[in-house]
This record gives structure tokens, sequence and C-alpha cells, in this order.
């Protein structure tokens, strides 16, 4: 139940009760900085891990003033922002039911696959995934009480689950109880949804 990274606690909902999975995230990103590292993004997780043969080394300030996790380059000025990728990642696990690995050289988020969810691709040029009439009744269920956080509508209905700027305000406002959606929605993402070659 990620809800954005300034809204802690980072909830992980187990069997045996609500874990705050923020203070796991930190204690790994202290022990990982100023060493050599990787991240991948994936449709269905993350990884963050020790690679000795990484060009690219981590770099993470706790404290009063902290400072999201990065890849500093080594050889050049270039550097991976992790924080945002990280975010995003989360974003789009939100809801979802995960296996969460966690050591001293690795973190690893996985979505589920044994858990039934409704897909949705990009469409357009952007990010927002639109929503026929049927799953905004169904799946998003609009106007009702569970209706979903990344529900939206303008020009016809749309997912926002994985529009990052705009997933990330929806999850905020939720956070701070400024909206009337209540459910955070496990939808996946399926890519983009290829078009139709069109006939000259």
């Amino acid at each position: 139940m990620f809800l954005g990274w300034q809204n802690k606690p980072w909830k992980l909902v187990t069997d045996q009760g609500d874990v705050d999975l923020w203070p796991f995230i930190e204690q790994f990103f202290i022990g990982l900085n100023g060493k050599l590292a990787r991240r991948e993004s994936r449709l269905d997780g993350c990884t963050i891990a020790l690679d000795e043969t990484s060009e690219y080394r981590f770099s993470y300030k706790s404290g009063p003033i902290t400072r999201g996790p990065i890849l500093d380059h080594q050889k050049n000025s270039g550097f991976i922002n992790v924080y945002a990728y990280f975010e995003n990642d989360l974003v789009w696990l939100s809801g979802r039911v995960v296996e969460i690995e966690v050591s001293d050289t690795e973190l690893k988020l996985t979505a589920d696959s044994s858990e039934l969810v409704h897909g949705v691709y990009f469409t357009g040029e952007g990010n927002s995934c639109a929503v026929s009439a049927d799953e905004v009744r169904t799946i998003c269920k609009a106007g009702q009480e569970d209706c979903c956080v990344f529900l939206g509508a303008g020009g016809g209905f749309s997912c926002e689950k994985f529009n990052g700027p705009m997933a990330r305000y929806w999850l905020d406002r939720l956070a701070k109880g400024t909206i009337r959606a209540t459910r955070v929605g496990n939808c996946a993402i399926l890519r983009r949804k290829e078009t139709e070659d069109k006939k000259s």
C-alpha cells in the first residue's frame, strides 16, 4: 500500500499484520551506500543490487535532510535517478500481492504471478490507459464506495496508475484524505497496445 515516498509508513499488509517496509528498505540503502550497484525495472517489479562490475556507484544520504538514492557514473558526470525510478516501480506495484526479498546485497520486489489481476495497455502517446465503459463500472467501480483512486475522466475514462506524476498526485491525495475514492487498484500494465496498420 505505497502512497508516496514522503507518506510513511510504507504499509505492507501481511497475514500476521501490517509491516512498515520503509525501515528495511532504508537500511538496505544505507548498507549499499558507496558501493558499485545496478538497478532494473520490469513490468512485474524491480531490483536494486550490489554489482562489482557496474560502472555506477550507489549514493544515499539519510538523516534530517535525506537525499534520495542515485547511481553516479564513475567515469563521467552521468547518473541514474534511482529515487524517481524506484518510486515509479512502487506505484506500479501498489495494491498488488508482492514478493519482497531484502538482503545485504539485493532488494527485489516482484508481483505475485498467481494473483489474478486486470491488465491495461498504454494508449495514445502518453502513459494513460484507456478503459472501456464496462471496465469503468466493473473494475474501476466509478461512483461506488470502493472506486479506484487511479480512475481518470476527461474526453473518456482512463487508468492513471502507470502515468507517473498523475499517479503520485492521486496517491498523495489518498494519503492526506482529500479524495473520495478509497481503493488502490491492483491492475497490471501490459505494455503499449499496438496500433493497427493504416491503409493508405
